[in-house]
């Protein structure tokens, strides 16, 4: 059996994010040596105290997002898209009227374009903050140009007054989600470092075990430290299914734990 141990591989930050981090601690914790030297039980312990926090704000960043309802979202976000699309179809509808006897027929189809363009609805189908600065901009020309009375006359008040209603409401509704998402990913994100750290304060004290005079010592970081020898195997195949374009999961990245090198000791940290 090979006895030389190349405790470089161990003592770096580990490519995690919170939910796997929690998770290979956990494991780390559960494969430390019950015979384990004072600095390698204390960093045992530390490295459990950074797994239980970290799941504990896992578990709070799940329940604050799960505080906006994404029914309530859904439901307004279609409110939103009828109110708009309800305005369109309206002028669209007038300006198909015979324009000798419907004056207003003519100035409905300019209207439609100039509220809408070429694109038409198609901003509705964006991302709840995309689609939000659109019908802002469409609400702001129709204040800035006047053309309200003009849309009042042609479509009738309601349309208008239901866009002024609606649009409040989106507005708080994606600033209000956009804010909890930034929260809780900064706050995962130093929780992941965290992690990180007590990983290799606890890998290093463990490597710090091996005399390679005594086999069985070896033998014995190896097993402690399997858990990042399969984490490890498990990234890799994970980025090669991700060059077949597998996906991935996507956020702020976090930055290298303390000692692990200005570079991370040449692994970049995983998405929270």
């Amino acid at each position: 059996m090979d006895q030389t141990f190349d405790a470089s591989i161990y003592v770096r930050a580990p490519i995690i994010n919170i939910a796997n981090g929690v998770t290979l601690a956990n494991a780390l914790v559960a494969a430390c040596p019950e015979t384990a030297p004072e600095n390698v039980a204390k960093a045992c312990t530390k490295l459990k105290a950074a797994a239980e926090a970290g799941q504990k704000a896992l578990t709070a960043r799940r329940r604050v997002n799960g505080a906006l309802s994404e029914d309530d979202v859904r439901v307004l976000d279609r409110e939103a898209d009828a109110s708009f699309g309800a305005l369109r179809m309206r002028l669209i509808a007038t300006s198909m009227l015979p324009e000798g006897r419907f004056p207003q027929a003519r100035r409905a189809g300019e209207l439609v374009k100039e509220l809408f363009g070429d694109d038409g609805l198609s901003f509705l189908i964006a991302e709840y903050p995309v689609q939000n600065t659109v019908m802002a901009s469409i609400a702001a020309h129709i204040e800035e140009a006047g053309l309200k009375p003009e849309i009042d006359a042609v479509a009738g008040p309601e349309f208008l007054e239901q866009i002024g209603n609606v649009l409040p409401r989106y507005d708080a509704m994606v600033r209000d989600k956009l804010q909890k998402e930034a929260a809780a990913t900064s706050n995962l994100a130093t929780y992941v470092r965290a992690i990180q750290s007590a990983i290799v304060n606890y890998a290093t004290k463990v490597a710090g075990m091996v005399d390679e005079d005594e086999p069985e010592t070896v033998e014995a970081v190896r097993k402690a430290l399997r858990p990042l020898d399969a984490h490890r195997e498990a990234s890799a195949r994970r980025a090669q299914g991700g060059a077949k374009g597998e996906a991935t999961s996507g956020a702020p990245a976090a930055s290298p734990a303390p000692g692990a090198g200005a570079d991370g000791a040449g692994e970049l940290t995983a998405p929270v």
